[in-house]
């Protein structure tokens, strides 16, 4: 039932001819995904994804750069930290290169000034609409060729080890682990 009506999409986005989505298992970090473009037929595609689970998730693949900034508040007042520009020896930033060193971070990202008011203008708005506490991070794309700015997801929980994006982002703006997270307490305590 559920595979029928995934053809039936599957038929509609061929006849609109999108020709690359990625597919990717709704539970974990886009392990076991697909590219459109790497198969011949959109069978040939949902089969590889559904050899990894029986849930998937199709969506347009926008190629571009990865942006991620995090977002935070201090004394009521919502801030954002340095965007960082996810690079990846892939396709996409997939379970491959998040944790098996097939990609790297650079913060502060070196984008134009129209995009990073784009980012921290729509990073900020969104944490408000969802009225957030505590630390999150907002992930975007920015498509090649046109600058158009994508928004992906927000991180809720977004990593916290040395390595993690928030802790480079807080560094990069010269305050310390324990000072950024000090505050972030006093705050939730307000």
């Amino acid at each position: 039932e559920i595979l029928a009506e995934l053809r039936r999409v599957a038929k509609v986005y061929q006849q609109q001819r999108f020709t690359r989505h990625e597919f990717d298992k709704a539970s974990s970090y886009c392990k076991g995904s697909v590219v459109l473009s790497r198969f011949g037929s959109w069978q040939a595609a949902l089969d590889a994804a559904f050899a990894v689970d029986t849930q998937i998730m199709a969506e347009e693949f926008v190629g571009g750069r990865e942006l991620t900034i995090g977002v935070y508040k201090i004394n009521s007042e919502v801030k954002v930290l340095p965007i960082t520009e996810v690079v990846t020896e892939n396709e996409f930033f997939d379970y491959e290169a998040k944790y098996q060193g097939k990609s790297k971070e650079i913060t502060p990202a070196q984008v134009p000034d129209g995009v990073e008011y784009a980012v921290n203008d729509t990073a900020t708005r969104i944490y408000k609409l969802l009225n957030c506490d505590g630390v999150i991070r907002v992930d975007f794309i920015l498509e090649n060729n046109t600058n158009r700015l994508y928004f992906l997801e927000v991180n809720t929980m977004p990593g916290q080890s040395a390595e993690s994006i928030i802790p480079q982002q807080v560094r990069a703006i010269g305050m310390n682990l324990s000072e950024f997270y000090g505050q972030l307490i006093l705050e939730a305590l307000r």
